[in-house]
């Protein structure tokens, strides 16, 4: 979808609606109304959710298709990646699980073949299946009657999953899934766009070169605020690089008439550092917010509200939930996840009121946020070894660490002493959350052949 093209989409999403009954909009009976639609799930690596203009980014356009699309949808402000890392964020989006539950939590990892998935679900139920992602491209997938992988070549992605939706049985629904890798570091698919268009002034050494950002850690080489706003030049060139290919393909979707019925799914894996905390670029070390923060948002025109926010904390555990019970199928008893269509049946709801969490591997680290406040649980003191290069405490993590965040959104003071109870509070949230959860945190061996094709999405251990 290019810049001029942006007013087509916003017409197919309202013929969309008239033509499914407008008046649905204010239904109080979302569940099971999506019954035989087609469910695309759109996902995006490293997006922060506050670099997207729907979710208030004002510095630049970065995402004009992007918000187009979820402007015909509702919004959830505040949801929660459960780890800032790609395949144990997303093996939780298809189960519903955490992490600890469905065994993938870090890169590299596989999914067992007994958890039931998103697609395995649907596939059951008659689905037709297709996956094109550029990422976690061998943790054992289920389910995928087509499964494509583009190695980080969006383009190509893109490609295949126009022609497979042109392939698919117009009687039957179909589940796609898209997953771009355009914004994460060392986000040289902005190069360009940073460098002529968003700041063309910087004459300084940072380049979209992963040799050069990995530096900035491992030396280490601080950044002054001109670096930093180009830091931020390229990131954003990157997300408006991934979301031309998202226009793009919404737009080919919808000149097909692949929309008609049709639940799309908008999602981010995670977000990214930029620098905020502990001079790290990246996400996967990360703890806060900048990382676990994500962009969702659910559109099916002329059934869910349109251009509406949920603002209450959600979790990315319950994309799979909200999607299954919008179709009307069962979920399995053991999801971890809840459905969101209460908040979407009655948008005058204040958003579900739940604590939301995240977990960091096999360490003990976990966070929960519950209302305005945060808490960073590290009850063994532990350092994370994140990125290869670096000294053992570079990226150091307290004890406790607690936060307000409607007073200190950049998690920069830890008020964590002068609350005691509300840490024990927040202790004891992530305590019971977790107690009886099960867990298949166990080592797995991740063959030469995975760390190979890691290492070349720019990857430099399991956990960056």
């Amino acid at each position: 979808m290019r810049q001029g093209t942006i007013p087509s989409v916003a017409a197919i999403l309202l013929l969309l609606s008239m033509s499914c009954g407008g008046e649905k909009t204010t239904t109080t009976t979302l569940s099971g109304g999506a019954a035989g639609w087609n469910v695309i799930l759109l996902s995006l690596d490293a997006v922060r959710a506050d670099h997207l203009g729907a979710f208030g980014y004002e510095k630049r356009a970065t995402s004009p298709n992007i918000d187009n699309m979820i402007g015909g949808g509702i919004r959830f402000r505040q949801a929660m990646a459960p780890r800032a890392a790609t395949w144990p964020s997303l093996g939780s989006v298809l189960t519903g699980l955490y992490p600890m539950s469905h065994g993938v939590f870090t890169n590299g990892y596989n999914l067992a073949d007994d958890i039931p998935t998103l697609p395995t679900i649907l596939n059951a139920a008659g689905y037709q299946t297709g996956a094109f992602v550029c990422n976690m491209c061998e943790a054992n997938h289920q389910g995928w009657d087509e499964f494509f992988c583009s190695n980080g070549r969006d383009r190509a992605l893109n490609a295949k999953a126009l022609g497979w939706v042109k392939t698919v049985d117009r009687s039957r629904p179909f589940l796609l899934w898209t997953h771009y890798f355009a914004a994460h570091g060392p986000y040289q698919k902005g190069g360009d766009i940073a460098r002529n268009r968003l700041d063309p002034t910087y004459d300084g050494f940072l380049t979209p070169e992963k040799e050069i950002l990995d530096s900035v850690m491992q030396k280490p080489v601080s950044l002054d605020k001109r670096d930093l706003e180009h830091l931020r030049a390229m990131y954003d060139a990157a997300i408006m690089a991934t979301d031309s290919l998202v226009g793009r393909l919404i737009d080919a979707l919808g000149e097909g008439s692949w929309l008609d019925r049709t639940i799309i799914v908008f999602l981010a894996d995670h977000g990214e550092e930029l620098y905020e905390h502990n001079d790290y670029l990246y996400h996967a070390c990360s703890v806060y917010q900048s990382t676990l923060h994500v962009p969702l948002a659910i559109v099916a025109p002329g059934l869910v509200p349109v251009g509406l926010a949920v603002e209450g904390n959600v979790e990315l555990i319950d994309v799979t939930p909200t999607i299954l019970d919008l179709l009307g199928l069962q979920m399995p008893d053991d999801m971890q996840g809840v459905s969101l269509v209460p908040f979407m049946e009655n948008p005058h709801l204040p958003g579900p009121a739940k604590p939301v969490f995240s977990e960091y591997g096999q360490l003990s680290i976990r966070t929960v946020l519950d209302g305005e406040w945060k808490l960073v649980d590290n009850p063994r003191e532990t350092t994370p070894s994140c990125f290869t290069g670096t000294p053992s405490d570079f990226y150091p993590i307290e004890r406790f660490e607690l936060y307000n965040l409607s007073l200190d959104g950049g998690e920069r003071v830890n008020v964590a002493a002068e609350n005691p109870e509300k840490v024990k509070e927040l202790r004891e949230l992530i305590r019971q959350r977790f107690r009886d959860l099960p867990d298949r945190r166990d080592r797995q061996n991740v063959s030469e052949q995975v760390r190979k094709k890691l290492r070349a999405l720019g990857y430099v251990t399991d956990g960056h």
